[in-house]
């Protein structure tokens, strides 16, 4: 399975997905099941792909943990986790240009874990196809980072979400 998740932001993310959907509606997938958990993304409707706009913690846990391959924003919480099981996420960051978040911290992070080999960037929907077949990749494994440097990351992301690096 293929989990597409855009976390919880309040702003919609119809550029993610309506990219994937496009992709599931000309096969790219093949007979693989694409989930899309949509959020705050209301006017948004997949036609190829099954979705929610929510679920409930533990099932979506669950997904997580079971999915093949996982397409994501590139929100802290999202990308910790994939990291921590071990699985590279192919990333396609919220921008402040296309009102998708308040600022960039999301970009400068998936850049900053794309450097370490921890993340698959596709920042445009036009990159999606060249990310998820490098995430597909036989062998493809994620590289090591001290959790210091992930630490390192995270709270500089945290700290330009909050204004603290103004």
């Amino acid at each position: 399975m293929i989990l597409v998740t855009v976390g919880n932001a309040t702003q919609s993310f119809c550029r993610l997905l309506e990219a994937v959907d496009t992709l599931s509606g000309q096969g790219f997938f093949g007979e693989e099941r694409v989930f899309m958990q949509t959020g705050n993304s209301k006017d948004f409707h997949p036609e190829f792909c099954d979705y929610e706009s929510f679920l409930p913690m533990e099932h979506f846990q669950r997904m997580f943990e079971n999915s093949d391959l996982i397409i994501c924003h590139g929100g802290c919480g999202t990308l910790l986790d994939a990291v921590r099981l071990g699985k590279i996420p192919v990333v396609m960051p919220r921008r402040k240009v296309y009102g998708e978040h308040v600022n960039d911290h999301q970009l400068q992070l998936t850049r900053a874990l794309a450097a370490e080999g921890k993340v698959i960037p596709a920042y445009e929907p036009e990159h999606l196809p060249r990310a998820i077949a490098e995430a597909r990749r036989p062998g493809r494994k994620p590289t090591s980072s001290s959790p210091s440097r992930m630490r390192d990351l995270v709270a500089r992301a945290i700290q330009d979400l909050t204004g603290q690096n103004r």
